[in-house]
Order: C-alpha cells, then structure tokens, then sequence
C-alpha cells in the first residue's frame, strides 16, 4: 500500500508539470496541459500495470514524451496558428500511432531489441532530451513574456518576471538539497510545496498575484474553462474523421520517434528493477501493455507515457512487491484529480518549471564527459555529442535517425570483433588444457584476458539511471508493504 502512496506523491506534480509543459506552445490555457498530465497518469497507471510483464513498474507521463510531443506542438502550432484544437487532434493522433507501434513491437516479439543499441547513443539521446526540455523551461522559469524569444529575454533582465524567478529558484533549491535532510517525502513534492509557499509570501507582497483570472504565473482552472470532459471526448473523436492523409503524413515521423522513446525508458527501467529486485521482467508483454495503457490515454485526452524510474524506485524503496501497488498509484493520481482541482489551480509554473529543470539536469549523463580523456572512448564520446548536437539542433526525430545509423555502424564492428576475440579465448583455451604443466601465471594471465572487457559500462548504466532517479525524484525507505 504504501509503495503505492509513495510512488503517487512523485508521479503527480511531474505528470502535471510534464502536460503543461507540452501544451504550452498552444495558447489554450496551462489548466489544459495538466488536465492532460493528470488523465495520462492516471490511464498508464492503472491500465499498464494489470496487462505489462513488470510487476512493480509504475508507468506516468514522462521526460521524452515531453521533448517529442512538445516540439511537435509547437512545429503544428507555427503550421496552424490559431487553431488549438486541430493540433490537439493531430497530438492524438500522435499519441494513438505510437501506441500501436508499441503494440505491434510487443506481438512481434521486439522487446528484446534494447540490448543492440549501444550504450552511447542511448545516453547520447536521453541528454539531448534532457537538454531540450531544460531549454524549453527557462522561459516559464524567468517569466518572459509571451513571444520574447529565450536568447533575447536570457540577456535582458528588464522583460524577467522577479516573482516567477524567485519560485522557480526556490524549487530547485529545495528539491536538490532537500532530499539530503528529509528522505522520506520525494523531492518534487517537496519543492513544488516550496515553491508554492514562496508565491503564497510573494502574493501578500503584490496582491495581484493573488488572482487566479488571467494570472499567468499559476495554472489556473484545469482545463482551460473549455467544455465538460464529456463534450470534448466526442469532440476529438468528431474531428478526427475530419482528417485527411496530408495530416497523416505529418503525424508518422513524431509518432515513430515516440514509440521509439518510450518503449526504450520503459525497457531501460525494467532492467534497473530487475538489477534492484533480482527478478526478471517480460520485455514482450511490457511493451504490449505500454501500448494499450498509452491508447486509452490518447482516447481521454491524456499525455503519453512510459515505466518511469523514479517513480518505480521510490515504490520498490517503500515495500511495494507487486503490479497492485502500481494500481493504486493510478488510482491515487484519479482520485487527485477529482478532488484536489482547486488546488492543483494554483500550482505556480515556475515551480514546475523548477521540477523540470532538475530532472533535465539528471537525464544528462554526466558521467560521460569523462570518455573523453581516454583514448578507448574517444569514439564513444563523439557518438554522444553528435547525437546531442543533432537532437538540440535539429529535432529528436533526427537525432533518432543518426542514433540508428549509428547504432548499426557501432553494433557491426562490435559482433565482429566479440566474435574475434571468443574464438581467440578458444584457441588459448584449447592450448591451455592441452599443457598440464599450465603455471598459475599463464591461468591468472587467461583470467585477466577474459575479463578486459567486463562489466564495467553496463554497471555504469546502471549507476547512472539508478543516481538519476535518486537525485530527481528523492528517495524513501519505509517499512515493506504492498
């Protein structure tokens, strides 16, 4: 029961921080953003759970749905300006493709295909996600104002809105140092409530910002003050037979490059529980309850999503030892969303910005810039910033197409060269036990031999996703329950 409380108290403020940073680009409102933060949590954790191969897996709104979707709503909202609800539908539309592309992964059988792509262009990738939501925050996290561009507003203190400044500092601050002193609250609840706290101080300051109607340092109402959550679920549906293939061919890019990137964070996550639990997940099954949690997602209106570490961990950390515990974290998040709306209204968004900048932070491998300095990884580090170069610059749809060119070029030369080196262990084998007079120096030397390539990088994945989620989302340690 407990794994199940924990987990909600990460999941929640991310979700709702994830949703609005993604519709943000579309000028309907942030109340819509977390309306869709909250439904996608709650979708993908209850339904994920019941039908994956993973049990305590708790799956949420995630980081590289955030960088995937939220620059293709704002490449839509440039393609058809003034018109939200067309990209909303297009977003669906997305979401709906990359779900069955899940499905499709998991009949197929495909789970198993994370173990070809190298480690440098999975790290490669997830920091330049990383970097790309960190970029996309700092407007919210400065308060500029709507249309400043973020070089121009970076450089001109005069257009920074002092009191989201001052929030969003006071929750990152809060979330990074807290977890050192308390453990047993997640960071990010720890930091949104600071950072709600200081607004709070900052409204008795200037009671302006003591008003929820267009006050765009806060939330406001969820869903924008549109229509019931009834009238726009036959509304999208309406719209969508309204489609034509022009659209369609707009949506395949975004919508592979998503299946791609959640199924991959799901699967990285399921071989950290498995490391953590010594259990052993079902990686076929997982993608296929991914995809149907993720369709039903996009039917409500909700963000996609994926496994997610930190808040697994923290349900592994506080006792949860089966897909239940996952369960009432999706119901916990629906419960939320139908009674704390009020509250959740005045949520500042510079302190969710401040959660996401910290998170962002912790996606980025930092432990890579180490690779540099030696000659045998050289090459591993230019993988890892081209990807980043080309995922910043350019899109994440192009950054996953270099990945996967460079996956093939570094997966080749890598079986080779496997393939080398066991029948070359063989032969050594071979004379070794043909010579019973073997020294103990020639069998240490065989030892040493076998063991130059050990597990080194993959315990550094490890270390790094298991750090990451530490440092992000906070632990907990709490006695063993469901």
């Amino acid at each position: 029961m407990w794994g199940g409380v924990a987990s909600t108290l990460v999941a929640l403020p991310a979700s709702i921080a994830f949703g609005v940073a993604v519709y943000a680009p579309l000028g309907t409102g942030t109340g819509a953003g977390a309306l869709a933060g909250l439904l996608g949590a709650t979708a993908l954790g209850i339904i994920a759970p019941l039908l994956g191969g993973t049990p305590r897996l708790v799956s949420a709104p995630c980081a590289p749905a955030v960088a995937v979707m939220g620059g293709f709503a704002l490449h839509m909202a440039s393609t058809h300006p003034g018109d939200p609800g067309r990209v909303i539908i297009l977003m669906t539309l997305v979401g709906l493709l990359a779900a069955a592309l899940q499905i499709g992964l998991g009949m197929l059988r495909a789970g198993t295909i994370i173990k070809y792509i190298p480690y440098p262009v999975v790290t490669g990738y997830m920091s330049g996600v990383g970097l790309v939501i960190l970029l996309k925050q700092l407007p919210a996290l400065f308060g500029l104002p709507k249309g400043t561009s973020l070089a121009t507003g970076l450089v001109d203190p005069s257009v920074w809105a002092w009191p989201a400044l001052a929030v969003g500092s006071v929750t990152i601050v809060v979330m990074v140092l807290a977890p050192r002193v308390i453990k047993i609250i997640p960071a990010a609840i720890l930091g949104l409530t600071a950072g709600l706290a200081c607004y709070l101080v900052l409204a008795l300051i200037q009671p302006e910002l003591g008003v929820l109607t267009d006050n765009h340092l806060v939330i406001g109402t969820l869903g924008g003050g549109g229509p019931s959550f009834g009238d726009a679920f036959r509304a999208r549906f309406e719209a969508l037979g309204s489609l034509h293939w022009g659209d369609a061919r707009q949506v395949v890019g975004p919508a592979l490059t998503l299946a791609v990137v959640l199924s991959l964070d799901t699967l990285k996550t399921c071989v950290v529980v498995d490391a953590v639990t010594g259990s052993q997940h079902d990686s076929n099954r997982e993608l296929f309850g991914q995809g149907v949690a993720n369709v039903v997602s996009a039917t409500i209106g909700g963000m996609p999503g994926a496994g997610t570490s930190g808040a697994t961990l923290v349900n592994v950390a506080s006792g949860g030892r089966t897909r239940w515990s996952a369960v009432i974290e999706g119901g916990l998040v629906l419960f939320a969303f139908l009674t704390l709306r009020p509250i959740v209204a005045w949520a500042p968004l510079a302190a969710l910005a401040g959660i996401l900048v910290v998170v962002a932070a912790r996606m980025f491998d930092w432990h890579a810039l180490g690779w540099v300095r030696r000659s045998s990884t050289v090459f591993d580090f230019v993988v890892v910033v081209v990807v980043i170069a080309v995922a910043v610059g350019v899109d994440l749809i192009s950054a996953s197409a270099v990945g996967v060119g460079l996956s093939i070029l570094l997966f080749i030369p890598g079986r080779v060269a496997r393939r080398r080196d066991q029948e070359t262990a063989d032969r050594r084998q071979g004379v070794l036990e043909a010579s019973p007079a073997a020294s103990a120096d020639e069998l240490a030397g065989r030892s040493r031999w076998r063991d130059r390539r050990g597990p080194a990088r993959g315990l550094a994945v490890l270390r790094h996703h298991r750090s990451a989620a530490r440092t992000a989302q906070g632990e907990i340690s709490r006695p063993a329950g469901r």
